[in-house]
């Protein structure tokens, strides 16, 4: 059931990808600048997000996995079937931020099926699914929106609905053997997560200002809506190969070595991006900065369950969905200050990436001193 667990995440984060690319198509549709834009669909990223950290200790007391999951998916697509009757910007936030909440939702009750069995290949092509539905989504829905125009999004969701009912049999049957014995576990408990935390909530940040704004960047320098939404594409294809590499990187040298150089190469290929003065030289660097920020998904989501081995979801949620809110929390507020200054959030974002990539392994022998 791994390959079927890992579709239901291509779908969800397929389907939860559309927003981003098509910025530049709602910007101009609303008649509103970057930054209100940037910083609302980032907000709403990070309060939906947020919640999964309830959802994770929900889901470890329960059996049912596989009605959840297929449950929240429907409810996902048939949310996005909507979108395209929508003639309010502040509606279409609202649409937005539930279809996040279920996405959200998804999450912890998905990685933590998608584990249960205690290996790492099994969440790592959890992930890799995920990130690929989510590499998919922007370069379809602006190629879709182009070609047939969003109002005919609907036909996107009954086809979706109909796969949906076709895969998912045996989820609906699944229980898992053992729920977790507390609803809360304990606080010495989940600190063990921090570090882990700490790295996904910043890596959050740094991706979440990229892939909301680098579209914008393209369309500002002369590229089209459809050439925003294939150089996300490309980018997240290639950093779903290195999102599984990552994990048996982590196996051979340790989460501190894929941190290391996750940060270091986002950073670096970031200002590349920005400096370059071609169409394709922009898409290659961002195509690198991908690379390095996925390289440590799989890697840190392992690791989390591994320190919380009766708590995945919560692990997970912590991981995923917690971190990454924080993340978005502070790019939104970012967006806010500095959002109609596209290349300088990115370049200033490059640079604080390269800085954390240089402090980490001082922070790391700081802590490990600490702790013995």
């Amino acid at each position: 059931m791994t390959f079927t667990i890992s579709l239901a995440h291509f779908f969800a984060d397929f389907f939860n990808s559309f927003f981003k690319p098509l910025g530049p198509y709602f910007i101009n549709k609303f008649n509103i600048d970057s930054r209100t834009f940037t910083t609302l669909i980032t907000l709403i990223g990070a309060f939906s997000s947020i919640l999964q950290i309830f959802f994770g200790l929900y889901f470890d007391r329960r059996k049912r996995d596989g009605v959840f999951v297929v449950l929240l998916l429907f409810i996902e697509i048939l949310l996005i079937s909507l979108i395209g009757f929508v003639n309010s910007f502040y509606v279409l936030l609202i649409l937005i931020f539930f279809i996040r909440l279920f996405n959200s939702a998804f999450h912890p009750v998905g990685a933590s099926f998608a584990g249960r069995q205690n290996k790492g290949t099994h969440v790592a092509w959890f992930s890799v699914f995920g990130t690929f539905g989510a590499a998919l989504g922007p370069v379809f829905i602006t190629t879709y929106v182009k070609i047939f125009g969003i109002d005919k999004l609907y036909y996107v969701g009954i086809i979706s609905g109909i796969l949906l009912i076709f895969f998912y049999k045996k989820l609906w049957k699944y229980e898992k053997l053992e729920i977790a014995e507390k609803r809360f576990p304990a606080l010495k408990d989940a600190l063990v997560l921090i570090p882990v935390f700490l790295m996904v909530a910043l890596r959050g940040f740094i991706m979440n200002i990229f892939h909301t704004f680098v579209p914008i960047y393209l369309n500002q320098k002369g590229s089209g809506l459809i050439i925003g939404g294939a150089t996300l594409t490309i980018g997240m294809i290639i950093g779903m190969f290195t999102n599984y590499y990552g994990t048996y990187l982590r196996d051979k040298f340790g989460i501190k070595f894929i941190n290391l150089i996750g940060f270091l190469g986002m950073g670096i290929s970031g200002i590349l991006m920005v400096l370059m003065n071609t169409e394709i030289l922009r898409i290659v660097s961002f195509s690198a900065f991908d690379a390095f920020g996925f390289l440590t998904m799989s890697a840190n989501l392992v690791e989390a369950q591994i320190l919380m081995p009766k708590n995945k979801s919560f692990a997970s949620s912590v991981s995923m969905g917690f971190a990454w809110s924080i993340g978005n929390f502070i790019s939104s507020g970012y967006s806010a200050i500095f959002g109609n200054n596209v290349g300088f959030v990115l370049l200033s974002v490059s640079i604080f990436s390269i800085i954390l990539g240089i402090s980490y392994p001082i922070f790391y022998k700081r802590k490990t001193n600490i702790n013995s």
